[in-house]
């Protein structure tokens, strides 16, 4: 059974309040993994992150959304997840700005794995409103705590 806390570090935990556009969002968020340590190529990320953008929007819809992206740039299967508290239009289904970013990246071995995280994802933010839960989170702690609370409310 898929699992967020086998995956979902506090570290990998990125707040911002805002960006202009996901270009931005994607550049800063691959710096910050890059001052984590855990990518090497700031640009090469931004840039897949970008192109699977390009291809089709990957919110979601009720303010998620799920980029993911395959490359040898990562050794292990990586989960992130972002919260841009003012919200950025990923042109999602529903129209609604994106709040709450799950990022997933792995080399291209770990396709079922992303498809599990995907599926997993979309289960736990289809329910009543997790954007609301995560509107007073004062840090990466606190996104992190509502996350798992979430998740535990769908596997009971």
């Amino acid at each position: 059974m898929m699992k967020l806390a086998k995956y979902l570090k506090i570290e990998n935990i990125y707040i911002t309040d805002t960006c202009k556009d996901t270009g931005c969002f994607y550049g800063e968020f691959s710096s910050f993994l890059k001052e984590r340590g855990l990518i090497d190529d700031i640009k090469k990320v931004k840039r897949l992150f970008v192109k699977r953008e390009s291809i089709q929007s990957t919110g979601i819809g009720k303010g998620v959304a799920t980029p993911h992206i395959f490359s040898s740039e990562f050794a292990d299967f990586l989960l992130a997840a972002a919260l841009i508290r003012n919200g950025l239009d990923f042109k999602a289904p529903d129209g609604r700005d994106v709040q709450l970013v799950f990022l997933i990246m792995s080399d291209d071995r770990d396709i079922g794995l992303h498809l599990k995280t995907l599926a997993h994802i979309a289960r736990l933010t289809a329910g009543d409103d997790i954007i609301g839960s995560l509107k007073n989170a004062r840090g990466a702690a606190e996104v992190y705590a509502t996350l798992m609370e979430k998740e535990k409310a769908i596997l009971n």
